[in-house]
């Protein structure tokens, strides 16, 4: 059986076969109705029609969940120096510059303009093997649902390991910036674990994901969580997830996994491809994208829910 590890980017333009092209579609037009108080698709102003009649919240939860949640477009410059061999004996060496044009998704976590993504939405890690590779340029923009309009991003941290990023836009540049919270999950690490105050997934838990799947605009998607904790042992790094049958797919890189209740329990990562076997997504779970961003001490403000 084939098996192996998705990384859910979905790749624009690639001269190097490193991994696969798809196509996209060009996002819808932006909102030009002035006369409705509308934040880029969520009319803030009803929120109960979102609502249905026997008090289901998956609706607005998801309307809320669209307005914090971006389409991602990253292209990133790189060089790094080819060498040719020659069976003869020598050999000649050139210096190569390529470029990568790939989309995800991103979520903000407050209203200062920083956002939640993956690191390998924002760097190349398998590209830095190569012989001198270097980063030329890093150009990252962001879009709303169903908006053209694009607002730059820059890159404030990110760990490869974990495979979270911050990057962070102009607050100045959006009016009323909608943003998510995190569903303060217990570290299965901490002492209050195993305790009656531990707050956990269950199996079968109601969630929802948002992204850009296949880069053809956010979308929704349901399921449950499959699995609340799995490990994953990586060149002796062991790192946990949480497993979804929620449908993921290139694009949804950097979406957030989101409760019943609107919180981010983690954020969309990979999936698992064999022959015969669909719907075994990832996320990484909220405890430790929280504990990620306390440790960059720059004062970026979350919020954290239970």
């Amino acid at each position: 059986m084939k098996r192996k590890l998705f990384i859910l980017a979905t790749t624009l333009l690639l001269s190097l076969s490193l991994v696969g092209c798809s196509a996209i579609a060009e996002t819808i037009s932006t909102i030009t109705d002035d006369s409705i108080d509308v934040t880029y698709g969520l009319d803030t102003n009803e929120f109960d029609q979102y609502i249905s009649e026997d008090g289901n919240s998956t609706i607005v939860n998801s309307a809320i969940a669209l307005a914090s949640t971006v389409e991602v477009t990253v292209n990133i410059e790189y060089s790094y120096t080819a060498t040719q061999f020659n069976p003869f004996g020598g050999g000649s060496s050139q210096s190569i510059t390529d470029n990568v044009t790939s989309v995800a998704t991103a979520f903000f976590i407050n209203n200062d303009g920083y956002l939640m993504t993956n690191a390998h939405v924002v760097t190349l890690e398998d590209y830095e093997s190569l012989n001198d590779f270097s980063y030329d340029d890093i150009d990252i923009t962001i879009n709303y649902a169903d908006s053209s309009e694009t607002f730059d991003a820059e890159i404030i941290s990110y760990d490869q390991t974990l495979d979270l990023a911050v990057i962070k836009i102009d607050p100045t540049e959006i009016e009323n910036i909608q943003y998510l919270s995190f569903y303060d999950l217990t570290d299965p690490n901490d002492d209050t674990y195993l305790t009656d105050d531990a707050i956990k997934l269950y199996y079968g838990e109601s969630v929802i994901a948002v992204g850009n799947a296949n880069g053809y605009g956010l979308s929704v998607t349901s399921g449950i969580v499959s699995a609340p904790l799995r490990y994953f042992n990586e060149d002796g790094t062991i790192t946990s997830a949480i497993q979804t049958d929620t449908a993921v797919n290139p694009g949804n890189s950097g979406g957030p996994l989101l409760n019943k209740y609107g919180y981010v329990i983690g954020i969309v990562s990979f999936k698992i491809v064999t022959d015969d076997t669909e719907n075994i997504g990832y996320a990484i779970p909220s405890y430790v994208i929280t504990s990620y961003i306390d440790t960059l001490n720059l004062d970026i403000d979350y919020t954290a829910l239970s």
